[in-house]
């Protein structure tokens, strides 16, 4: 049986690091693309291969991917993590990396799925896709919302080819890059703690058994849909909350 070759744009650290490694855990070859090189744990049954790559130059890397995909075999999953992260200017930068890139790439890799397995899109974008972040651009929220509705475009596109196409929108949560400082952010940890339903934040683990969830087999006749993994924060009413919070109730 041909080995599945996942690509992950973005999947050199936080949620794209660790579904590197869940996907390789279960067997599949993974290229992570990434800016910068990254180290990976030796997984028994997979195999991690680092990719130098940028989404704001998608033209580039589209050529340079299918050059890997020759190598290391067709797709059954692509996954994008990658989020803009330079000082120009905001608005053209984050809809450059989020969309123009993701569309570029999709359509450019759609053709180098392998029609013998269960194919998948899944995007990572944010609960800032429906709520408003004051820390965030314009550009940021606009973009994540942006990827929601061309997930459910793509996903009536290329439903016919047996493609299915689904979206992940995690709020906050704890990476290793970030593990330290939340550690030391004792009062914060228990705001979370107490306004979410299930009682702490989430990892970046968790998010990434998600999406390898979504481009798994069991999720077969899931597409065009969106999976928030929030512990149930966004289920509260906000002056409810704010009521609980302060004492008030």
């Amino acid at each position: 049986m041909t080995r599945k070759h996942s690509i992950i744009i973005g999947g050199t650290k936080g949620v794209g690091r660790e579904l590197a490694v869940l996907l390789a855990s279960a067997g599949q070859h993974v290229t992570a693309v990434g800016r910068n090189p990254a180290e990976f744990p030796l997984v028994a049954d997979g195999q991690i291969e680092y990719f130098t790559g940028t989404a704001e130059e998608p033209d580039a890397l589209l050529i340079a991917l299918r050059q890997q995909i020759e190598k290391r075999g067709k797709l059954s999953s692509l996954l994008f993590l990658q989020r803009y992260r330079g000082n120009g200017d905001s608005w053209g930068g984050e809809l450059a990396v989020a969309m123009t890139a993701t569309k570029t790439l999709l359509e450019g890799l759609v053709p180098h799925f392998d029609l013998t397995s269960d194919r998948s899109i899944c995007i990572v974008t944010s609960n800032a896709s429906s709520f408003v972040a004051r820390n965030q651009t314009l550009a940021y929220h606009t973009s994540k919302a942006a990827l929601k509705q061309m997930a459910r475009y793509y996903a009536v596109k290329y439903g016919p080819q047996g493609i299915r196409v689904n979206v992940v929108a995690p709020c906050a949560f704890v990476k290793s890059e970030s593990a330290v400082f939340y550690a030391e952010q004792t009062e914060l940890q228990a705001m979370y703690a107490k306004i979410t339903p299930l009682g702490r934040m989430g990892t970046a683990n968790e998010v990434a058994k998600t999406c390898a969830f979504l481009c798994g087999p069991d999720a077969s006749f899931i597409t065009g849909q969106e999976i928030t993994v929030d512990g149930g924060l966004s289920l509260m009413m906000q002056d409810a909350l704010a009521r609980e919070v302060t004492g008030l109730t």
